[in-house]
C-alpha cells in the first residue's frame, strides 16, 4: 500500500467524518471513500491509485477555488501536507545520510561492495522490524 493511502486509513480510523485532501506533488488528491464521497459536490476525475483505491484530485493552483466550493457545501476537510514519519521515511533518511559520507571519487570496487552490504544491511534490519 502506498504511504498516502497508509495515512487515509489511519485518519479515518481517528475520525471517519472528515474529508481528507492530500498534497501529492503538484496536486492535491482525495483517496478511497473519500474520493467518492467528494464527487456527490464535485466531479473530478477519477483514476486508480493502487489495488485497494481510486483517487481524484486537481493541481495545486486552484486549491482556494476547491476550498471555497467545500466550504459552500459544509464539508469537513482537512488537509494533509505531511505524512507523519514512517519507518519508511526513517529509513530513506538513514540511507541518504549514509550515502552522502561516501566519496565516490576516492573508493576502491572492495570498499564499494562494503558499502552495498551496510546498506543492504540496513534495509534488511527494517523490513525485520
Amino acid at each position: 500500500m502506498s504511504k498516502i493511502y497508509n495515512e487515509y486509513l489511519k485518519l479515518k480510523e481517528q475520525n471517519p467524518d472528515k474529508l481528507y485532501l492530500f498534497k501529492s506533488g503538484k496536486f492535491y488528491i482525495f483517496v478511497g471513500n473519500d474520493c467518492d464521497t467528494i464527487n456527490n459536490y464535485v466531479v473530478l476525475k477519477k483514476t486508480n491509485f493502487s489495488n485497494e483505491s481510486q483517487k481524484c484530485g486537481f493541481p495545486e493552483n486552484v486549491l482556494n477555488d476547491y476550498l471555497r466550493v467545500f466550504n459552500n457545501h459544509k464539508l469537513n476537510i482537512e488537509i494533509v501536507k505531511e505524512i507523519s514519519s514512517s519507518g519508511y521515511n526513517k529509513l530513506n533518511d538513514k540511507i541518504i545520510k549514509y550515502l552522502k559520507n561516501i566519496d565516490i571519487n576516492q573508493i576502491t570496487p572492495v570498499e564499494a561492495f562494503k558499502h552495498l552490504t551496510k546498506l543492504k544491511e540496513l534495509i534488511n534490519d527494517e523490513e525485520d522490524c
